[in-house]
């Protein structure tokens, strides 16, 4: 920026003085204004899958997990360096005589990718009966099956969530969620994918919770980038008759862990690049609550766009973004979560966000957000995922047309 301030004689000493001082000013808010996310590109895939899920190298993002035509299955993986969509192809009754059961076609979701190989969460059935879970790899050239392993054989009403894959490919985490005569158990299971040994790290018990049934969500777990920690957040609405929940943050050094009061409809969670805090943002209540990782407490909350989704710490580390189904967005310096700044998303994307509703994933690195473009039959922001509801899930035992996601850059 050039300055004409060379002289007393251009301006007078005091003019000059204010000038300067609104240029300060100008400075101060330039932080903010300056992070801004701009439309990327575009790419077009089968509606399938979109959610908060890490499969390896940052640059990757899950974007259809299995889904059958005639004969065949297939996988598609968006490569955001390339901006083109990978698609995997493999044989159906390969899968039916391996891993399919009787009247029930396998569904898998993408764990991980790389190096040509795409790792998968397979299970036997869709149903909410007893049914085992495998990990499986296939080759992504010739969608060859690979190595497999048991994963899980979980009971009616026990969960599986995939929590996602290291960028080193060194293991993927997953989070087992046991419903047993005295509460639920939420194990962290973790498989090395060099040897394929499968371990349990932690092994977390709730605290006994009376839920209301049309409420009865399963946890969530996420993780740090380096996966060094978690945090468990049991699903909490305002306005139903539901029993207090908790987030657990669970360091995976030295496998302590603590919880503080879970806000209301957390869905969008971030960790500090330097494991000192965690973000937790409230879709019903417009927040985003710092939890002190040493206090082991809540120490600040600061006001957030209703709706709120996702959060996304910038790769600089230093700024937090706040997504909600909105034609805006915040932004915070961190980590103090000040001073926030509403910025207007860029023509091309705000008519997505408007639809966000939970339906959008960010890089590992925080440098890239995808978000499925506009659908017309989607219900309109504020319907229910909005007022709190845990944001619905699509049948993916039902191929879909193809459509367009857009990929949107963090810019800083």
């Amino acid at each position: 920026m050039r300055c004409f301030l060379a002289s007393g004689r251009a301006l007078g000493t005091g003019r000059a003085v204010a000038l300067v001082v609104a240029l300060a000013l100008l400075a101060l808010a330039a932080p903010a204004e300056a992070q801004r996310l701009e439309l990327a590109g575009r790419v077009s895939a089968s509606r399938t899958v979109l959610g908060q899920r890490r499969v390896g190298e940052a640059r990757y993002v899950a974007i259809s997990d299995l889904f059958y035509r005639e004969r065949s299955a297939y996988l598609e993986i968006l490569d955001l360096e390339t901006q083109r969509v990978v698609q995997i192809k493999t044989r159906r009754q390969a899968l039916e005589r391996r891993f399919g059961t009787a009247g029930s076609l396998p569904q898998a979701e993408i764990v991980s990718y790389r190096g040509g190989v795409v790792g998968l969460a397979v299970s036997e059935s869709t149903s909410a009966g007893a049914h085992r879970v495998w990990y499986a790899e296939l080759d992504a050239r010739t969608g060859a099956i690979g190595r497999t392993i048991d994963l899980a054989k979980l009971g009616a009403g026990d969960q599986l969530q995939i929590v996602g894959a290291d960028a080193a490919g060194e293991a993927a985490w997953f989070a087992v969620t046991d419903v047993t005569t005295r509460g639920r158990v939420v194990v962290l299971r973790r498989i090395d994918l060099a040897t394929l040994d499968v371990s349990d790290p932690q092994r977390l018990v709730l605290s006994a919770r009376s839920a209301n049934a049309r409420n009865d969500h399963a946890v969530r777990v996420h993780a740090a980038a380096d996966f060094s920690r978690f945090a468990v957040v049991e699903y909490v609405e305002d306005g139903v008759r539901m029993a207090p929940g908790k987030v657990y943050i669970i360091d995976r050094a030295t496998a302590a862990s603590f919880s503080v009061p879970a806000p209301p409809t957390v869905y969008g969670v971030a960790f500090s690049p330097d494991g000192a805090y965690v973000y937790l943002g409230s879709a019903q209540r417009g927040t985003i609550s710092r939890v002190d990782v040493a206090a082991r407490r809540i120490d600040k909350s600061v006001p957030a766009p209703h709706y709120l989704h996702h959060l996304i710490i910038a790769p600089s580390g230093t700024k937090l973004i706040a997504l909600a189904s909105s034609n805006s967005y915040a932004v915070y310096d961190l980590p103090e979560l000040k001073p926030r700044s509403d910025v207007a998303h860029a023509a091309g994307i705000a008519p997505a966000m408007v639809q966000l509703s939970g339906n959008g994933v960010a890089s590992l690195d925080g440098r890239w957000f995808v978000v499925p473009g506009v659908d017309r039959t989607a219900p309109p922001s504020g319907g229910a995922a909005g007022r709190g509801h845990a944001p619905a899930v699509e049948d993916r035992r039902r191929p879909a047309a193809d459509r367009t996601y857009l990929i949107a850059r963090v810019v800083e």
